[in-house]
C-alpha cells in the first residue's frame, strides 16, 4: 500500500531498501562475520583461561550471533521484496520483523560486555594490586554468564507475546504463515524500547565514560610518580623532597608515554563510538514509543524503515 502522507516517498523508500539489501548490508555483514570469526580464533589460540581473553571471546561470539541474525533478516527482506514472495506460503517480511527482537538480545549483550571490559581495564590501571583478585578467571566467567542470562530473561515476556501462525488474508483468501501478536505485545515492546534501548544505554555509557576518566587520571598519576622517581636518582634533595613531601603537584610533569597515550586514545575512541551508537538507538526507540504512527505498516512506515536501516548499520 502507498504511504502518501509519509515523509519518505515510496520511490525513495524503494531506492533506500535496494541500496541497503543489495549492497551495504551484504558487504558489511560478510566483513563483520569474517572479522568476528578471526577474533574468536585468535583468542581461542591465546587461551581462554585468562579473564581478558574469555571476555573478548564472548564479545566476538555475541557479535557474531548478532550479525548472523541480521544477515538472516537481510535475506528475508530480499525475498519479501521480490516477486517470489507472492507464491510463497510464508510472509518473510513478518519473519524479518520477528528476528529483530532476538538480534537485540545479542546486541545488548555485546554492549554490556564492552562496558565490562572498560571497567576491567580501568581497575587494572587504577588498582593493579587488587585486580587479579577482583577479576579472577572464575569470577569474570560468572559475570559474563550473568550478563548473557539477564539479557535473555529480560526479553522472555516480549518473545512470548508474539508468534508465527497461519492466517487467512480476507481479500485474497490466501493462507500464509505470518506474524501474530497478543494483546500484551505492545506493552512489552514499549517497555523494551524504553528500558533496553534508552535507560540502560545511558547508564552503560555513563559507566564507560567514568572508567575512561579514571583510567586517564590513573595513568597521569602513575606517569607523575615515574618522573619524580627518575629525577630523584639524579637530584634527590631538590626534586624528590619538594615534590613528594609537600601537597604541591606540578601538573606539567604529568606527561604520558607513547603507549599510555595510545591506550587513552583507544579507550576514548571506543567510548565515543559506543556513545554515538547508543544515542542513535535511544533516539530511534524513543520515537517509536512517543509516535504511534512511527512504526512498520503505519502512517510513517517508510520513514521508520529508513531509520531502522541507519540504526542497523
Amino acid at each position: 500500500m502507498p504511504y502518501i502522507y509519509d515523509v519518505v516517498s515510496d520511490e525513495q523508500f524503494a531506492n533506500a531498501m535496494f541500496v541497503y539489501t543489495k549492497m551495504l548490508a551484504p558487504i558489511c555483514q560478510i566483513f563483520a562475520i569474517s572479522f568476528n570469526i578471526l577474533n574468536m580464533t585468535i583468542f581461542f589460540r591465546m587461551g581462554l583461561r585468562d579473564s581478558f581473553n574469555i571476555t573478548f571471546f564472548a564479545l566476538s561470539l555475541s557479535d557474531l550471533f548478532c550479525v548472523l541474525l541480521e544477515a538472516s533478516d537481510t535475506v528475508c527482506l530480499n525475498i519479501a521484496m521480490s516477486p517470489w514472495q507472492q507464491n510463497l506460503p510464508v510472509s518473510l517480511y513478518s519473519i524479518s520483523g520477528g528476528i529483530h527482537y532476538y538480534q537485540y538480545i545479542f546486541f545488548d549483550t555485546s554492549v554490556c560486555l564492552e562496558t565490562f571490559l572498560a571497567v576491567t581495564r580501568c581497575c587494572c590501571v587504577a588498582m593493579p594490586l587488587r585486580f587479579k583478585n577482583m577479576f579472577a578467571y572464575e569470577r569474570s566467567l560468572v559475570i559474563i554468564l550473568i550478563l548473557i542470562v539477564c539479557n535473555f530473561v529480560f526479553r522472555i515476556p516480549l518473545l512470548s507475546s508474539y508468534t508465527l501462525t497461519w492466517q487467512t488474508h480476507p481479500s485474497t483468501n490466501q493462507t500464509i504463515f505470518t506474524f501474530y501478536s497478543t494483546n500484551d505485545f505492545k506493552f512489552y515492546s514499549s517497555l523494551e524500547q524504553i528500558a533496553s534501548h534508552t535507560i540502560f544505554p545511558v547508564i552503560l555509557f555513563c559507566i564507560a565514560t567514568l572508567c575512561s576518566v579514571i583510567l586517564t587520571t590513573s595513568l597521569a598519576d602513575a606517569s607523575l610518580k615515574r618522573n619524580l622517581m627518575t629525577r630523584a636518582k639524579s637530584n634527590p634533595e631538590s626534586v624528590y623532597a619538594n615534590e613528594l613531601k609537600t601537597d604541591h603537584v606540578n601538573l606539567s610533569t604529568k606527561t604520558l608515554n607513547t603507549k599510555e597515550v595510545q591506550l587513552v586514545k583507544a579507550v576514548t575512541l571506543v567510548t565515543l563510538v559506543l556513545g554515538l551508537v547508543l544515542l542513535i538507538l535511544s533516539v530511534f526507540s524513543l520515537a517509536e514509543a512517543a509516535v504511534p504512527e512511527f512504526f512498520a505498516r503505519k502512517k510513517y512506515n517508510n520513514t521508520h524503515s529508513v531509520c531502522a536501516i541507519v540504526v542497523s548499520l
